[in-house]
Protein backbone atom coordinates (compact mmCIF):
# COMPACT_ATOMS: atom_id res chain seq x y z
CA UNK A 1 0.00 0.00 0.00
CA UNK A 2 1.40 3.46 -1.00
CA UNK A 3 1.13 6.42 0.66
CA UNK A 4 0.25 9.87 -0.48
CA UNK A 5 2.75 11.85 2.11
CA UNK A 6 5.43 9.52 3.23
CA UNK A 7 7.40 12.30 4.95
CA UNK A 8 4.95 11.97 7.85
CA UNK A 9 6.31 8.72 8.93
CA UNK A 10 10.14 9.84 8.60
CA UNK A 11 10.82 11.93 11.55
CA UNK A 12 13.42 11.07 14.55
CA UNK A 13 12.18 12.90 18.21
CA UNK A 14 13.59 12.18 21.71
CA UNK A 15 12.61 12.60 25.05
CA UNK A 16 14.13 11.99 28.64
CA UNK A 17 13.60 8.03 28.07
CA UNK A 18 13.30 7.07 24.66
CA UNK A 19 13.94 7.78 20.75
CA UNK A 20 11.24 7.88 18.44
CA UNK A 21 11.46 7.09 14.48
CA UNK A 22 8.75 7.65 12.07
CA UNK A 23 7.73 4.12 10.88
CA UNK A 24 8.91 4.67 7.27
CA UNK A 25 12.47 5.94 7.78
CA UNK A 26 14.91 3.40 5.84
CA UNK A 27 18.21 2.37 6.99
CA UNK A 28 19.75 4.71 4.85
CA UNK A 29 17.95 7.81 5.82
CA UNK A 30 18.40 6.52 9.51
CA UNK A 31 22.73 6.79 8.45
CA UNK A 32 22.36 9.99 6.99
CA UNK A 33 20.20 11.95 9.43
CA UNK A 34 22.35 13.87 12.42
CA UNK A 35 19.51 13.85 15.15
CA UNK A 36 19.72 9.99 14.80
CA UNK A 37 22.09 8.92 17.87
CA UNK A 38 25.30 7.78 16.84
CA UNK A 39 24.82 4.50 19.00
CA UNK A 40 22.09 3.72 17.06
CA UNK A 41 23.46 4.30 13.65
CA UNK A 42 26.47 2.18 14.71
CA UNK A 43 23.93 -0.84 15.54
CA UNK A 44 21.47 0.00 12.28
CA UNK A 45 25.03 -0.48 10.58
CA UNK A 46 26.75 -3.51 12.22
CA UNK A 47 23.39 -5.78 13.34
CA UNK A 48 20.74 -4.67 9.77
CA UNK A 49 23.09 -3.39 7.25
CA UNK A 50 26.39 -5.28 7.41
CA UNK A 51 24.16 -8.69 8.48
CA UNK A 52 22.09 -7.52 5.14
CA UNK A 53 18.40 -7.87 6.37
CA UNK A 54 15.80 -8.19 3.81
CA UNK A 55 15.00 -4.77 4.40
CA UNK A 56 15.38 -1.72 3.62
CA UNK A 57 13.74 -0.22 7.39
CA UNK A 58 12.94 -0.69 10.80
CA UNK A 59 9.39 -1.69 9.61
CA UNK A 60 10.34 -3.66 6.82
CA UNK A 61 13.16 -5.45 9.21
CA UNK A 62 9.80 -6.52 11.20
CA UNK A 63 7.93 -8.07 8.63
CA UNK A 64 10.95 -10.70 7.67
CA UNK A 65 12.12 -10.84 11.29
CA UNK A 66 12.13 -14.67 12.80
CA UNK A 67 12.31 -14.78 16.36
CA UNK A 68 15.49 -17.32 16.07
CA UNK A 69 17.47 -14.79 14.80
CA UNK A 70 20.00 -12.38 16.64
CA UNK A 71 18.45 -8.92 14.58
CA UNK A 72 14.82 -9.68 16.66
CA UNK A 73 17.59 -10.55 19.99
CA UNK A 74 18.83 -6.90 19.15
CA UNK A 75 15.36 -5.30 19.24
CA UNK A 76 14.18 -7.17 22.14
CA UNK A 77 16.95 -5.68 24.01
CA UNK A 78 16.31 -2.08 22.92
CA UNK A 79 12.74 -2.60 24.15
CA UNK A 80 11.02 -1.58 21.00
CA UNK A 81 7.52 -1.43 20.78
CA UNK A 82 5.67 -0.10 17.52
CA UNK A 83 3.06 2.18 17.36
CA UNK A 84 0.62 0.94 14.35
CA UNK A 85 -2.95 1.20 13.13
CA UNK A 86 -5.30 -0.03 11.18
CA UNK A 87 -8.41 0.78 9.30
CA UNK A 88 -11.75 -0.95 9.88
CA UNK A 89 -15.16 -0.35 9.12
CA UNK A 90 -17.87 0.55 11.12
CA UNK A 91 -21.80 1.14 10.61
CA UNK A 92 -22.95 4.26 12.10
CA UNK A 93 -26.93 4.81 13.12
CA UNK A 94 -27.49 5.78 10.02
CA UNK A 95 -26.44 2.16 8.52
CA UNK A 96 -23.82 3.78 6.33
CA UNK A 97 -20.16 2.25 7.05
CA UNK A 98 -17.41 4.69 8.52
CA UNK A 99 -13.55 3.75 7.71
CA UNK A 100 -12.46 4.21 11.11
CA UNK A 101 -8.36 4.91 11.78
CA UNK A 102 -7.40 3.50 15.24
CA UNK A 103 -3.82 3.09 16.40
CA UNK A 104 -2.30 1.22 19.18
CA UNK A 105 1.32 0.77 20.48
CA UNK A 106 2.75 -3.02 20.04
CA UNK A 107 5.24 -4.63 22.06
CA UNK A 108 7.68 -6.05 19.24
CA UNK A 109 6.35 -9.83 20.15
CA UNK A 110 2.65 -8.59 19.90
CA UNK A 111 3.28 -7.22 16.77
CA UNK A 112 5.26 -9.59 14.92
CA UNK A 113 2.31 -11.82 16.30
CA UNK A 114 -0.32 -9.30 14.12
CA UNK A 115 1.98 -10.29 10.98
CA UNK A 116 2.43 -13.95 11.69
CA UNK A 117 -1.74 -13.73 11.50
CA UNK A 118 -1.68 -12.34 8.06
CA UNK A 119 -2.53 -8.55 9.46
CA UNK A 120 -1.37 -5.60 7.45
CA UNK A 121 -1.10 -2.49 9.89
CA UNK A 122 0.50 0.74 9.03
CA UNK A 123 3.60 1.17 11.12
CA UNK A 124 3.29 4.71 12.19
CA UNK A 125 6.47 4.94 14.49
CA UNK A 126 9.37 2.63 16.14
CA UNK A 127 10.37 3.87 19.83
CA UNK A 128 13.33 2.43 21.81
CA UNK A 129 14.49 2.92 25.09
CA UNK A 130 17.54 5.32 25.77
CA UNK A 131 18.46 3.31 29.03
CA UNK A 132 18.20 -0.44 26.80
CA UNK A 133 20.48 1.58 24.02
CA UNK A 134 23.01 3.02 26.77
CA UNK A 135 23.17 -0.25 27.85
CA UNK A 136 23.64 -1.88 24.30
CA UNK A 137 27.41 -2.71 23.69
CA UNK A 138 28.39 -2.43 20.03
Amino acid sequence: MEYSNDRDFKYVLQDASHVYLGGRMTFQEMMDWEDVPFKLKAIVNKYFLEQEVDADSLAGAFKVMDKKTFTYQICKQLRIKIKAGFYTVKVNRKGEEEKIYKSKTYSLDEYLALLSEGAEPITEEVSLSKLALLAFSV
